[in-house]
């Protein structure tokens, strides 16, 4: 059967910053994206801005391209299967190209089409769209993409409810990179709109505030930029006149850093919700005489006249907290769904589920196919998403190999204090007897029961792999009080010592494990991954100047104590350079000095969108030091990973687990005080050096730490414990 791909129509010019997030997610799941673009778009790109654009965005994800005269042309253009994406689409007259489109699409697709904006016919409607559109706005597709709790989407006809996936807006998936505050303002115009046509004297009046608010900031000697809408162009079609003060800004809104601005003011408009996900205070505009709707927008701060304007200028350059906490206030009521991650997870989803569906050509039996493989785990930790899960999603998504997991957590919920009870034991057993798995793979399980679950697996024949990423056995008073006599209590260290000397395979992250582990295995098969991690290049390096640094960390803060003043140091010598903590490693008190040079960003509890939440950072150069003591020799590189995926370069501890991966001039290795302060500041010295070390390192990556690398290495893993429960088998 053909490759599944992600289809993209591109018929209005704000479907290309709809969609462009989506084609790149497309081609990380492993998806082949495809763009059909309409010849209307074409006449619309006078200028051939939004031509150039998309064929930036074909350099960059490898994405086909298909231009289509009319709708019959592109249903010749599916000849596949997968997911058809629309910008926009539904039975509006503007809308028609992409909605025959979507009706006559082969079955062999899931079709959706997408929120477009804040206020978007069919999703959430001001009064002007319901007196020109009416209120029984449909959509041919399949599924709707929409930014708010249905509760929320009152414009959402009944009929059209049952389609609604809640995503968020996919602008969440890629953020502009962010660069230093500029001080300015940034007005926006969408005086094309339909609200417009509410009065006829409201266009004059947004632009003769606007220019009187310029005359008065020149006054002051100060700037404003204005961004058109990108498909109105009002002010650029019109030939209005603008003050000389005005800087013109009209990239598309995924090249706009929005977070530089000190405030930003709109008439009603979608992007006064990117300024507010900026984190900038944001205003919107309604003329005096209350001609123009802007219900949607109750709770934001309002703005008529230019003294409006200015006196909230002033005020949000001089204090933007009372403003931030409004526009937190004003999302929460708007119930949208502003999370990265979970934007992530749903069009990830939607797009996988799409890979999956097969129109029903034949009769199926209902019986898997694939693999089943039971997990057995102290709870969804994160070794589960980085060794398994992350490596195995296509073959999770086409149902090749069919994952289910059993909790020390869970078990906790469900009988407490009695956990270690025969009837919580009993309940274990039920469970692998009614998913009747052919492979079980413990995953640094510490918990109750682990000689009945094994003893299940042998009993029924089913292979069985331990697998272990840190030294359970020998976890060090260095790492904390708690997680000390955690890892040291009798029956969990009875547990691992009985995993590792029974299970079919043990599967270890390096030689230093395997080297004392195996000693305990009695003869039995003993087998060590080449990588711990894969990792895909999220971001290429930033060009230019670094000005942040960070750490990632889950509660390693004696890692990171060593370099505490050597970091402290540092930002004494160069105030323009923040610190930045990812994860639960605690920010040291002799870092309170520096106030909020110190960027704290607490662990995601979902790590499928990682690479994307981590990669949006934009750190320049990580740090990735490892106290010299056993237990770390253990330990794997998957700091390198994610950093060389991210773009950010990585200095490291000399003589560690680095070594290998930072050789070649992939990292920087560091061991004294003085070499980690050196080798800090010739990389922010260095930018020419500091980004073609990340391009060395991320040719290494793809190279090296793929995630078909591991996928393979993991499967390669299950092959092995079968071969060897097989030779227990016949020997037994």
């Amino acid at each position: 059967m053909e490759k599944p791909e992600a289809v993209f129509l591109l018929n209005l010019l704000q479907d290309v910053n709809i969609l462009r997030p989506l084609v790149f997610l497309a081609r990380r799941l492993g998806l082949t994206p495809r763009l059909l673009m309409s010849d209307d778009l074409l006449s619309r790109d006078q200028g051939g801005t939004w031509q150039a654009e998309i064929d930036e965005i074909i350099r960059a994800s490898g994405a086909r391209l298909h231009p289509f005269r009319d709708p019959a042309a592109a249903y010749e253009a599916l000849r596949g299967r997968g997911i058809l994406f629309a910008g926009s689409e539904s039975n509006l007259a503007a809308h028609a190209n992409t909605h025959e489109v979507m009706r006559i699409a082969p079955r062999s697709y899931v079709t959706a089409t997408l929120q477009h904006g804040f206020e978007c016919v069919g999703f959430l409607q001001s009064r002007e769209h319901t007196r020109v559109h009416g209120s029984e706005v449909t959509f041919a597709a399949d599924v709707v993409c929409g930014w708010s709790a249905p509760e929320r989407l009152t414009a959402l006809a009944p009929s059209q409810r049952g389609k609604l996936l809640v995503t968020g807006p996919s602008a969440l998936l890629q953020q502009p990179p962010r660069g230093a505050a500029s001080g300015r303002g940034i007005v926006c115009e969408n005086l094309h709109s339909v609200r417009f046509s509410a009065a006829a004297h409201v266009r004059d009046d947004f632009v003769s505030v606007f220019g009187a608010f310029c005359a008065a900031l020149a006054d002051e000697k100060a700037s404003v930029v204005l961004r058109p809408h990108p498909g109105g162009q009002y002010v650029l079609r019109q030939n209005v006149p603008l003050p000389p003060n005005v800087v013109l800004n009209n990239n598309p809104i995924y090249k706009v850093d929005l977070s530089k601005y000190a405030y930003g003011i709109s008439a009603p408009s979608s992007i006064l919700v990117d300024m507010i996900l900026a984190g900038i205070p944001t205003a919107v505009w309604s003329d005096q005489d209350g001609g123009m709707d802007a219900d949607n927008y109750a709770g934001l701060t309002r703005v008529g006249t230019h003294e409006e304007w200015l006196a909230f200028a002033r005020a949000a350059t001089a204090d933007p907290a009372p403003f931030r906490e409004r526009q937190k206030a004003f999302l929460a009521a708007q119930a949208l769904q502003c999370d990265p991650v979970a934007a992530y997870r749903a069009f990830a989803g939607l797009m996988t589920g799409a890979a999956r569906f097969t129109p029903a050509i034949s009769v199926r039996s209902g019986k898997p196919s694939g693999r089943k493989i039971m997990f057995v785990a102290n709870g969804n930790v994160p070794t589960l998403e980085i060794c398994f899960r992350g490596p195995l999603a296509h073959d999770l998504a086409t149902g090749s190999i069919d994952m289910d997991l059993l909790t020390e957590d869970e078990l906790n919920r469900r009988f407490g204090a009695d956990s270690h009870a025969a009837e919580a034991r009993d309940w274990l057993m039920a469970r692998l007897d009614d998913a009747a798995p052919d492979l079980v793979v413990f995953c640094r399980y510490s918990g109750p029961h682990a000689e009945p679950l094994l003893q299940w697996a042998r009993e029924q024949r089913v292979p069985s792999v331990f697998h272990i990423d840190d030294d359970l056995l020998a976890v060090p008073p260095e790492l904390g009080e708690g997680k000390f006599w955690h890892h040291s209590e009798p029956r969990r260290t009875q547990a691992i010592r009985h995993l590792v000397a029974n299970a079919d395979l043990l599967y270890c992250v390096n030689p230093e494990l395997r080297e004392r582990l195996e000693p305990l295995r009695g003869g039995r098969p003993t087998h060590v991954g080449r990588i711990a991690g894969a990792g895909m290049v999220s971001r290429p390096p930033d060009e230019g100047p670094c000005t942040r640094i960070g750490y990632m960390g889950m509660s390693h803060a004696h890692d990171l104590e060593p370099l505490v003043p050597v970091i402290a140091e540092l930002l004494r010598r160069r105030p323009g350079i923040e610190f930045h903590l990812f994860g639960s490693t605690p920010k040291p008190p002799a870092w309170e000095e520096f106030g909020t040079r110190i960027v704290v960003t607490p662990p995601l509890e979902d790590l499928s969108g990682f690479a994307e939440a981590f990669a949006a950072l934009r750190w320049g150069i990580g740090i990735a030091p490892l106290l010299d003591i056993p237990f770390n020799r253990g330990k794997t590189n998957l700091k390198w990973v994610d950093y060389t995926a991210a773009g950010i370069a990585v200095i490291a501890s000399r003589g560690t687990l680095y070594d290998e991966c930072c050789d070649d001039g992939c990292g920087r290795l560091a061991g004294t005080p003085e070499e980690w302060l050196a080798a800090l500041e010739y990389l922010l010295d260095h930018p020419e050096e500091r980004v073609a070390q990340v391009r060395r390192a991320q040719q290494r990556l793809t190279a090296e730490y793929s995630p078909e690398a591991l996928r393979r290495q993991v499967l390669d893993v299950f092959e092995r414990a079968a071969t060897a429960a097989g030779e227990r088998e016949g020997t037994a």
